[in-house]
């Protein structure tokens, strides 16, 4: 997030305001983990920083280290939660939440952070991913079985629009929930998921995706057979990289080993990684694959009752 001068100036007069040198010193620890602010200064460990100097110089650091959003949390949180068993009152707090707002993000009360507000844009990093940072992160992944013997019977330009009614039908349960489109090539793609129940919100989006690929197979699907898909989710680390290299790192490659060896037609896989995260009116779907090596896979597929 580009952080104008506008909200680095109401954010400097809120911690000037707010807090002795001291605690701000810890507020930016917190941030950034280790932090010297006489180092930053140029101030001698014998001169005291005075606290618009202080504020000024941590203000500059988020906000050119890309934490200015990280920062602004954290203040909230000081005034709610408080720290050390004091709470702070922040000033002019409110208009620094609103200016970060119109800028096209949301605060996000569950995981307690801002992301994008996807009516306003949507990018892969959610707009606060960091490069080269390591996130846990749900992947889903979405494969159309017998891809080539379908291009063959029914040529490329017909498939190439049916695989884009696919798209579009993962993409929206998946973006309902919070979730980002990280990669798409042909007959199938990567979607991801992170922050808080980033489990619970993939599978929720995966089961609804294939409830609405059942339906469009039933109405108006015009291959004859329908479009038979698998789903898989996996969930591990991933560092992030904008140039999408982060699609080969291994908890992706897990997924679809466990696409290739074990998914199955008009179904959803689940690792061992993600069951135990979904709660029992969730979980309780979704029945064991018996695998040679025991590995708790578990699968969930359209049925009537």
């Amino acid at each position: 997030m580009r952080v104008k001068g506008r909200l680095r100036t109401l954010a400097v007069r809120a911690l000037t305001e707010s807090m002795e040198v001291k605690t701000m010193i810890h507020v930016a620890r917190r941030v950034f983990g280790t932090y010297d602010l006489h180092e930053r200064t140029g101030f001698p460990l014998s001169v005291p920083i005075p606290n618009r100097t202080a504020a000024g110089q941590i203000v500059k650091d988020v906000a050119e280290t890309d934490f200015f959003l990280d920062f602004v949390g954290l203040l909230m949180s000081l005034e709610r939660v408080g720290m050390a068993g004091r709470k702070y009152k922040i000033p002019r707090l409110n208009a620094i939440v609103t200016g970060i707002l119109d800028t096209g993000y949301r605060y996000d009360s569950e995981s307690g952070s801002f992301v994008e507000d996807r009516a306003i844009r949507t990018t892969r990093n959610w707009g606060v991913l960091r490069e080269g940072e390591t996130y846990i992160m749900a992947f889903l992944g979405v494969d159309v079985a017998g891809n080539s013997e379908l291009v063959k019977t029914h040529g490329q330009e017909s498939m190439q629009g049916i695989y884009q009614t696919l798209r579009q039908m993962v993409a929206e349960s998946v973006e309902r929930r919070n979730g980002r489109l990280w990669g798409w090539e042909g007959d199938g793609g990567l979607f991801a998921f992170t922050f808080e129940e980033e489990n619970q919100r993939a599978v929720h989006s995966a089961v609804e995706a294939l409830h609405e690929i059942f339906l469009y197979n039933l109405v108006s699907c015009p291959l004859p057979g329908g479009l038979r898909v698998r789903l898989t989710i996996h969930n591990g680390p991933c560092e992030y990289q904008s140039d999408g290299t982060e699609l080969k790192v291994d908890t992706v490659k897990r997924l679809w080993d466990i696409d290739s060896r074990y998914g199955q037609q008009d179904s959803l896989t689940i690792s061992a990684a993600v069951l135990p995260s979904l709660d029992h009116s969730l979980s309780s779907r979704f029945e064991r694959i018996r695998t040679s090596s025991g590995e708790g896979l578990h699968t969930y597929s359209v049925r009537f009752v």
